[in-house]
């Protein structure tokens, strides 16, 4: 053991935690929604999961493979959903917060350092004083991205109660439930009477972004993060379907007149 390079621990301890974290958020929605819920992100996050854990053990065994296989599964994830990325940094009281603030400082660290060992696979990484000991310019990096992420974490744990605490006591029209993605109900109420000219509002009381998008493109709130409320008047008599953008499955209506 003591013989495997420090740059070999980092790497396939970051696909280990991505792995694992990314399990941890995903298998309870799986349970409730189905493997192909949220429009197939499940599968594809589940899949991401197995590429991690396959590359996390051949890194291990310092198969160079592997190096490259771990690096290409963090850049792709980031930039799959890095239309969220901002969002979610932005709000503390997000469910995916931790995962995000802690993530991208480690998929850093994942792939430069699945770079460099590919590279001097062949000279030996025992070579390479940053890629074999944590006494070197790559340990203390590590160490500091680490303390980053600790520090991160227990702010953002601590700026999200605070949130979610003002959040109870915020009143609207129409609220977005908590695990409004896995509810039968996720606009309370889903119907919605006003008269014309009225103007509804809503809250948005779960911890994961979401959007009042108009079924025939009429109105749309944007991004709703926790917290986060948005009213829209009706000047006309009608019947008005919308949906939240990010998960086509949260339905609700307005009914004006």
């Amino acid at each position: 053991m003591r013989r495997i390079p420090f740059a070999i621990w980092v790497i396939s301890g970051g696909l280990l935690y991505s792995a694992l974290a990314l399990a941890y958020l995903t298998i309870p929605f799986a349970l409730a929604a189905g493997i192909m819920g949220d429009s197939g992100t499940v599968l594809a996050i589940l899949i991401f999961v197995a590429v991690f854990l396959v590359a996390a053990i051949f890194t291990f065994r310092q198969q160079r493979w592997a190096y490259l296989l771990g690096a290409a599964a963090s850049i792709v994830l980031v930039l799959l959903y890095s239309f969220v990325i901002v969002t979610t940094l932005s709000n503390p009281a997000d469910s995916q917060f931790w995962l995000v603030i802690s993530g991208l400082p480690i998929w850093f660290l994942v792939v430069l350092f699945s770079c460099l060992s590919f590279i001097h696979t062949k000279g030996g990484l025992m070579t390479k004083r940053y890629l074999a000991t944590v006494q070197s310019a790559g340990g203390l990096l590590t160490l500091a991205i680490v303390g980053f992420v600790v520090g991160s974490v227990i702010v953002g744990a601590i700026g999200s109660e605070v949130i979610l605490r003002n959040v109870s006591a915020t009143a609207a029209n129409i609220t977005i439930v908590p695990g409004a993605q896995t509810v039968m109900v996720p606009f309370v109420p889903q119907v919605y009477r006003v008269s014309i000219g009225g103007t509804v509002a809503w809250v948005n009381k779960d911890t994961t972004a979401h959007t009042v998008t108009s079924n025939a493109s009429l109105f749309d709130s944007g991004t709703m993060t926790t917290g986060a409320i948005w009213s829209h008047t009706f000047t006309q008599a009608g019947r008005y379907d919308y949906y939240c953008a990010f998960h086509p499955m949260m339905v609700g209506t307005i009914i004006v007149g």
